[in-house]
């Protein structure tokens, strides 16, 4: 993979899309009748795709020379267009270095560290539990809204449903990440559906692969995950316990991802966050006007096979502009409500010992009225 500058893996679980930390956790859910994007969808792979036109061109005179881009595979999205060929790079005008993360958590130690200067599509939980600890993190954007791409798989011999899952999963094996999104998922839909969350046998995982492994051999009876894992899970004959679209329409669930920053980078190189959203959307709209022409370069980049079903359209991945990002259901309030209820969620149950309770500080919508303006 290139321009993969290394990271040193940090102690404790890794968390997924993603993400999550040590002390609560990781982020990410729908039906998947068919995880084979239609023929007529699919791209070559090899075949080089197009940047943005004009309006991407390079920004003049940026602070930074080079970015380091923290990101998860097996998790496709259009700013992968321009992965492999450097039109994203262009795009921004200054070197993108992407480095490949296991979770949402790993993003935040390595933004406290210093190591990376913007995780793009960083989960919403992992973020706040670790501003809940006292970083010094901001959101500065929406990356995707994904209702489906993140969920639990229930092993299909068991033949959960909604109104027996109270009593079949008493005592279950659930593997799932720590503190992220598809926890704070996990543990709502437990109680919504009325299970013992005490008599859960839940093992903290450390990744997708982990708990597929895990599925497929019969080693646990619920599977947490997202992205690829999760349906491969389904494939593997899972069925999920609830649709994502159940989980918003319930539970109130709703589940995207972030774009982030450390504070300190933002402060020094304002121009440079902006320059990142804007291309963003560029190639966010470049997708959305030629889907098949992209989706081969989108999967090769994130390294998966095809992009199945999860750019099919707002079932699976939809991509908020930046001017929706700053409105009341985005940045622009219901943000730093989510991220106030997921912690108090993990708080109510024990996970963890206290919440900071207001999360608006964390929000900083300066950079895409910079970008709109």
């Amino acid at each position: 993979m290139k321009r993969v500058i290394a990271i040193t893996a940090t102690a404790g679980l890794l968390f997924a899309a993603c993400g999550g930390s040590d002390d609560a956790g990781s982020d990410i859910e729908k039906v998947v009748a068919d995880t084979e994007a239609p023929a007529d969808t699919q791209a070559s792979a090899e075949a080089p795709a197009e940047a943005p036109a004009e309006d991407a061109a390079p920004a003049d005179g940026l602070s930074v020379d080079t970015i380091n881009v923290a990101y998860f595979e097996q998790w496709p999205t259009p700013n992968l267009i321009g992965f492999d060929d450097d039109s994203f790079d262009a795009a921004v005008g200054a070197t993108i270095n992407w480095v490949p993360f296991g979770g949402g958590g790993e993003m935040s130690e390595a933004m406290e560290a210093g190591d990376i200067d913007i995780s793009y599509s960083q989960g919403l939980t992992p973020f706040a539990n670790t501003v809940n600890n006292g970083a010094d993190l901001k959101v500065v954007g929406i990356a995707v809204a994904y209702a489906e791409a993140d969920n639990c798989a229930a092993q299909g011999s068991l033949g959960v449903t909604r109104d027996n899952a109270a009593e079949v999963l008493n005592g279950a094996t659930v593997m799932t990440p720590s503190g992220n999104v598809t926890n704070f998922k996990m543990l709502s839909m437990m109680d919504f559906l009325g299970v013992d969350i005490s008599s859960l046998n839940i093992l903290p995982t450390d990744g997708g692969a982990t708990t597929l492994a895990a599925f497929e051999s019969g080693e646990i009876d619920v599977g947490c995950s997202f992205g690829g894992s999760l349906v491969s899970m389904l494939e593997s004959g899972g069925e999920l316990i609830m649709t994502g679209a159940e989980q918003v329409s319930d539970i109130g669930i709703n589940t995207y991802d972030i774009v982030s920053i450390p504070a300190s980078f933002g402060a020094d190189h304002a121009d440079a966050v902006v320059a990142f959203l804007k291309a963003t959307e560029q190639f966010n709209e470049a997708w959305a006007s030629d889907p098949e022409g992209n989706n081969g370069a989108i999967a090769n980049a994130s390294g998966m096979e095809d992009v199945g079903n999860f750019l099919a359209g707002p079932v699976w991945f939809s991509f908020p502009t930046l001017e929706e990002q700053l409105g009341p259901d985005w940045l622009g309030g219901t943000v730093a409500k989510n991220m106030t209820e997921q912690i108090q969620t993990f708080v109510d149950l024990g996970q963890i010992d206290s919440s900071i309770g207001d999360f608006s500080g964390s929000v900083d919508t300066s950079y895409l009225e910079a970008a709109t303006s």
